[in-house]
């Protein structure tokens, strides 16, 4: 069935049965949306993309660029923007990128030979300008997860997220703390250092331990720097900062790894509050980002167990 068989058995004009399909509420009315979708539904009517696309100038598709798709929280928040783009009528093209500035400035040129309607960059890095290919196009797009400073950007307040964590240990008396430190280019995991620094900077009383090692947001990562934190330090931190929960996971093997209990020995506090967090043998206290809200903006934020 076409479109104008379509608009002939609802006994309307086919411009209308294109507004209605697309869900245009300013120039149709709402029940005659309704009876419309639900007499295509009924028919078997299938949108075309291509002749849509080629009708209107735009394609539905918007490209989601991440890193990696095996983060979980990078997947929770692509789905969040899949499912928000799918209720607004568009489709979600994700490309992982695994931190390579070729495979990245490659995915963007694919996605705008495709004639994708706007891009949402999960995978920006610290000093990375905006890609040369958007700042010459006019397709609008905009930055999540992680901030760009000379774009619009939808991210969680991760400098606050890491001066609560700061002020948490404060008040629980501890006096030697450590921090193992996120990626060196991601600007998620250099606010939330820089948060809890801030705040312990103001009692003198603190000592913070570290490493020369560079951090990074997986397991191995965490347990890795505990590791050498262990080896490199005699007398072990009474509390870790991880700046993400991933690391913060494997921090808690390393702990473990010495004979160190978490929520005994050592307090222990991740970042995200990812779904397995809850489920340790040891629960992970962690501080709550509100992914669907960044990714479909139908929920708002809060903070952690």
């Amino acid at each position: 069935m076409n479109m104008k068989q379509l608009a002939a058995l609802a006994g309307v004009d086919v411009s209308t049965v294109s507004r209605a399909l697309r869900g245009d509420s300013r120039r149709v009315a709402a029940s005659t949306i309704e009876r419309i979708q639900t007499l295509a539904f009924d028919a078997g009517y299938v949108l075309d993309p291509v002749a849509s696309s080629l009708r209107g100038g735009r394609s539905r598709v918007l490209g989601v660029v991440v890193p990696v798709l095996s983060d979980i929280v990078m997947a929770i928040l692509a789905t969040a923007i899949e499912e928000a783009s799918r209720e607004l009528g568009y489709l979600s093209a994700v490309i992982a990128t695994h931190g390579d500035p070729d495979v990245r400035s490659a995915a963007i040129d694919h996605l705008l030979s495709r004639k994708v309607d706007g891009f949402v960059l999960c995978d920006t890095e610290v000093g990375r300008a905006i890609p040369s290919q958007l700042e010459s196009e006019s397709v609008p797009f905009v930055f999540a997860m992680r901030r760009s400073d000379c774009a619009v950007s939808v991210t969680a307040d991760d400098r606050r997220g890491g001066s609560l964590v700061a002020e948490h240990f404060v008040a629980m008396g501890h006096e030697r703390v450590a921090v193992v430190p996120g990626p060196a280019a991601a600007s998620t995991s250099l606010d939330r250092v820089a948060g809890f620094a801030e705040v312990i900077a103001q009692h003198p009383q603190i000592t913070v331990v570290s490493v020369s090692s560079l951090g990074g947001f997986g397991v191995n990562d965490g347990h890795r720097y505990v590791t050498e934190l262990l080896a490199e330090h005699q007398e072990p931190p009474t509390a870790l900062f991880c700046a993400n929960d991933h690391a913060a996971i494997g921090a808690g093997r390393a702990l473990a790894d010495r004979g160190l209990r978490v929520g005994e020995d050592v307090a222990l506090v991740g970042y995200n509050d990812i779904p397995q967090a809850a489920y340790l043998e040891t629960p992970l206290s962690s501080v709550r980002t509100d992914l669907g809200a960044m990714g479909g903006g139908r929920q708002r934020a809060s903070w952690c167990r």
